[in-house]
């Protein structure tokens, strides 16, 4: 018996948080289904359940016993999107992997460009959603986090949020993300060398999901971005950043202490209730611990720095003739 050739497309379904509404779930398997039949290549769909089980699991064997290209993953908790999305790559065939999400948030219609983009020798497809169709306020927000997130890595993308992504196999064979830096998979394959390009998409609706962040959410998102633009900034160099935040610990603390020093001797007041003083001499000790791990940081990169790459070659070529290896 003959083993099933790779596919072509590894569509990877994210199921996770709340239980879905399966019909709505149906509804959007059918569509990608018509899509990928007219698209004409091999494919498969990894459904992964992050720890929903019950009706959920159950309507996707349904699916499956009508749809033999579907593939379920099933977690026996809840471990998050980053995880589910790590496994379902985990467990794709196929060259080019297409994430989404259980309802359809944007029109499968993009596939083809988005494949026909990949062939064409693009590493990613990052889709944007445009026109957006839900509220003014979950607009807003979403400007902001694409704003800010834009500005602090200096990457030109417009819709981190958006479901829709498609990418070479080795992209994610190179790619390592946890916690919520799932969203920054394209700006992660900008730093690793991939090209990148951004294909607008309709947008349809949201469900399963708060439109508006909480609070809470902000304060995540926040750190997110600035644990991106750390792993993006100072990985390899972490001496620049610990070291210039130990410089501006040491030298306020070394001005305040000159200031007391000088009211000391000056103005010949006593300092036993000025607490300026403490602060000055605690700034400068914190400046030294953290330049301190700074410097810690650097010794751990140089003794490890040959196993840690961060680039992507395209190609080689060499020999007279020419030949080209990836």
């Amino acid at each position: 018996m003959t083993a099933n050739p790779e596919p072509l497309i590894s569509l990877l379904v994210i199921v996770s948080g709340p239980s879905p509404d399966i019909e709505t779930f149906r509804a959007a398997m059918a569509r990608w289904r018509e899509e990928l039949e007219r698209l004409g290549k091999t494919y498969e769909v990894l459904v992964v359940d992050d720890g929903i089980g019950g009706a959920f699991a159950n309507a996707v064997l349904e699916l499956r016993s009508h749809w033999q290209k579907i593939r379920l993953v099933q977690f026996r908790r809840h471990f998050g999107e980053s995880v589910a999305l790590d496994a379902a790559v985990e467990k794709a065939r196929g060259k080019y992997l297409v994430t989404t999400t259980w309802y359809l948030q944007v029109d499968p219609s993009g596939l083809p460009l988005a494949v026909e983009r990949l062939e064409a020798g693009i590493d990613f497809v990052a889709g944007r959603r445009t026109p957006r169709v839900d509220g003014l306020g979950a607009r807003l927000q979403s400007w902001l986090f694409n704003a800010y997130t834009r500005r602090l890595t200096n990457v030109s993308l417009h819709d981190l949020n958006c479901s829709f992504r498609a990418f070479r196999r080795d992209v994610a064979d190179e790619l390592h993300f946890h916690g919520d830096l799932y969203r920054f998979l394209s700006i992660l394959a900008v730093q690793k060398g991939f090209r990148v390009e951004e294909l607008p998409l309709p947008h349809l609706r949201e469900e399963g999901r708060a439109l508006l962040f909480h609070p809470g959410a902000w304060a995540r998102r926040f750190l997110d971005i600035l644990s991106l633009f750390f792993l993006m900034k100072f990985t390899h160099k972490p001496l620049r950043f610990f070291g210039l935040l130990g410089f501006a610990f040491f030298f306020v603390g070394l001005a305040i202490s000159l200031w007391m020093l000088y009211v000391r001797i000056v103005k010949n007041q006593p300092l036993a209730d000025k607490p300026l003083l403490v602060l000055g001499i605690f700034l400068i000790v914190l400046g030294f611990i953290v330049g301190s791990i700074g410097l810690i940081g650097e010794i751990i990169i140089f003794t490890q720095g040959r196993n840690l790459r961060d680039y992507h070659v395209d190609r080689v070529v060499e020999g007279p003739d020419e030949k080209e290896s990836a």
